[in-house]
């Protein structure tokens, strides 16, 4: 199951690894990957990057849309 969900065009997992793993290779410690991991509300077990690319309006401050990065499809926020 993907937890950022599925391109609406393409159909590509839109989970982009584990954000824990990510922090325990760069730093080569447990200790350093749980803290790092917890800033973004990921454990050892749960917690993925997200692949799709945002695109944000700065007039209305927020994210209006979404891009894959495999087909280049562009939809909006649901």
């Amino acid at each position: 199951m993907s937890e950022h969900g599925y391109c609406p065009n393409c159909k590509a997992d839109l989970d982009g690894g584990s954000i824990w793993e990510h922090f325990y290779k760069l730093t080569g410690s447990e200790e350093k990957a749980d803290k790092s991991a917890e800033a973004y509300g990921a454990t050892k077990e749960k917690g993925q990057w997200g692949r799709a690319v945002g695109i944000y309006d700065r007039d209305l401050d927020r994210t209006v849309a979404w891009f894959c990065p495999d087909c280049h499809h562009k939809w909006g926020r649901v």
